[in-house]
């Protein structure tokens, strides 16, 4: 194990980090990296955050963060923390960076909170294992990762109108009982908030979106074999009927994230993402993400919906025991995805 000195992130790292943030590459299949205009960009979409930085000669090789939240869990206040961005230059990795900068992250989170949380995602099983072990994490929450592309005009027969994010967000919430995790729920600071809609008539169906574009941006690293035949295969398709883009290595992928989504049925449903799908067509966005919980009624209705979808596992986790049970009901912060 060498030497490391942990210390707080300044904004003279940030070049370092960003440099850091360049070398790791996520996913294997097809893979991804991150652009950020500044490293700290993405944290500061929280209102209290904290950077921490492990130098090895003064070289910054490792980095972590986390968001201190004052959220109600079961209609409990309760101290939380989002522990996120962990980073390790690959030359690093295996010589216990990453675990000495867990081990100072998790201080200081116990220092000052009662209950901490991450996601990850499901293909990086190495980050799985070292959460659970580092930071003692025994409840695990199965989530899936949906992705929409975005290529054709959905038909539309109920209207949706724009609406306040506010409202949408006190309707979702009122499918959940004794929940807050974005504490006093502002759109100002929701940095990188779009829109919100909602069904014009009754309010049965409703969610907001969500953008990282200008925030935590995703870049294309590789593409996996049979999507670039793929993408060959379609190009004189394309000339004949519309076909969902197929990316290529250096695209800045265009995006939105459904957030307190909620719909009274399927035909519901179908409408409100026929009614995003298409504003998103009209503002060149190529795919939607939402995040659900395994146990959600929606996972099954937008598989009952026969749009193209792609599918990701992710995994909630946290600690310690008691404050949350793997059968309740979360809620999904949009910040942290």
């Amino acid at each position: 194990m060498i030497k490391l000195d942990i210390t707080p992130y300044t904004l003279e790292d940030n070049e370092a980090a960003l440099f850091l943030e360049e070398q790791c590459v996520q996913g294997k299949s097809l893979a991804l990296k991150y652009r950020r205009p500044t490293f700290h960009a993405r944290s500061e979409v929280y209102e209290k955050y904290r950077i921490i930085c492990a130098k090895h000669d003064g070289k910054l090789v490792g980095i972590s963060a986390w968001s201190e939240k004052n959220v109600t869990i079961h209609e409990n206040p309760v101290r939380a923390a989002y522990a996120y961005d962990l980073r390790v230059l690959p030359a690093y990795r295996a010589r216990g960076v990453a675990l000495k900068i867990m081990k100072a992250t998790l201080d200081d989170i116990l220092m000052q909170t009662d209950f901490i949380y991450t996601l990850i995602a499901g293909q990086n099983q190495v980050a799985f294992k070292l959460v659970r072990h580092m930071f003692g994490m025994k409840t695990v929450i199965p989530l899936t990762y949906i992705i929409i592309p975005v290529f054709k005009r959905l038909k539309s027969g109920k209207e949706y109108c724009p609406a306040d994010a506010h409202e949408i967000h006190e309707k979702f919430l009122s499918g959940k009982s004794g929940w807050e995790m974005v504490p006093g729920f502002d759109v100002r600071r929701l940095k990188g908030y779009v829109m919100s809609f909602v069904e014009k008539q009754q309010g049965q169906a409703g969610c907001s979106l969500w953008t990282n574009e200008n925030i935590l941006a995703e870049q294309v690293v590789a593409v996996p074999k049979n999507l670039q035949v793929l993408r060959i295969a379609y190009a004189p398709l394309r000339l004949f009927m519309p076909l969902p883009a197929i990316p290529k290595r250096g695209d800045i992928l265009k995006s939105w994230f459904l957030f307190d989504l909620y719909a009274a049925s399927k035909e519901y449903l179908y409408e409100l993402l026929a009614t995003v799908n298409n504003n998103a067509l009209d503002n060149h966005v190529q795919y939607l993400y939402i995040l659900l919980q395994n146990s959600d009624r929606l996972l099954d209705l937008i598989s009952e919906l026969g749009m193209r979808t792609f599918t990701l596992p992710y995994t909630f986790l946290c600690r310690p025991s008691g404050v949350l049970n793997e059968s309740d009901n979360i809620y999904i912060d949009v910040r942290d995805i």
